[in-house]
């Protein structure tokens, strides 16, 4: 399996380090989770491989070349936690998604719009949902509408920042099993940021514990129960009585 996405050295700073020297790398087709407690650098991480921040220290590189964020943007994609802070207020859901098919395929509305209603079927939603604002849909709604979107742009890498915590246990589970039919159909590679140790149990394939701004463990869930680290025993046996 080639590598997709390879993170090296990587170190970001604002007033104090946040992430400290990551190595890693994200296969393509792979799935793979981030866990950690709050603010152990898991968002940060999310927004330097996205493109939206620079690192202090250490490189990125996309299919074997630096990570060019205008060139590469197509290709990699963010969905965050909270799906409202990524809409215009003022814009229809028609016009966020016809975006995408205007920048970068230049199609015209016309047609534009029949893919559109190909893509809202394959995330559960109708077409009554193009003519509302963003405040008119549930949370769980608007994350289909967000992957929707990603859809659309088509990323070699999909992140997903923590998508399903605001959402019901019924929603989590639809959202995963949309997300697991876009790896199938479209060979999306996932890193998936979350807390939910169960969700990231059922879909990921390897799992990256971070800790203070650190990597302190890789591998699967199964390897992640025999870890003798005991900040990852403590994070799994949190989880365990959560549940």
């Amino acid at each position: 399996m080639m590598s997709l996405f390879e993170i090296n050295n990587l170190t970001k700073k604002y007033e104090k380090p946040v992430l400290e020297h990551l190595d890693f790398s994200i296969d393509e087709g792979e799935i793979m989770g981030i866990i950690g407690i709050s603010g152990c650098g898991k968002s940060t991480l999310a927004r330097l491989i996205a493109g939206i921040e620079k690192p202090s220290e250490g490189n990125l590189l996309y299919q074997g070349k630096p990570f060019d964020f205008k060139k590469n943007r197509k290709d990699i994609q963010l969905i965050i936690q909270n799906p409202i802070e990524s809409f215009s207020p003022r814009m229809k859901i028609k016009q966020f998604l016809y975006e995408p098919y205007h920048y970068f395929y230049h199609l015209n509305k016309k047609e534009a719009m029949t893919a559109i209603k190909k893509i809202l079927e394959q995330v559960g939603m109708d077409e009554t949902c193009l003519e509302k604002y963003p405040h008119e849909l549930s949370g769980g709604q608007l994350q289909r509408i967000s992957i929707a979107r990603a859809l659309i742009i088509q990323p070699q890498l999909l992140i997903c920042d923590e998508i399903t915590s605001s959402l019901d246990q019924v929603i989590q589970r639809d959202i995963i099993e949309l997300l697991k039919q876009c790896v199938c159909k479209y060979h999306m590679t996932i890193l998936f940021i979350s807390h939910d140790l169960s969700l990231v149990h059922e879909f990921c394939n390897q799992i990256i514990v971070l800790d203070k701004g650190k990597i302190i463990e890789k591998g699967s869930m199964n390897q992640l129960y025999e870890s003798k680290n005991e900040i990852v025993r403590n994070l799994l046996s949190a989880a365990y009585l959560n549940g």
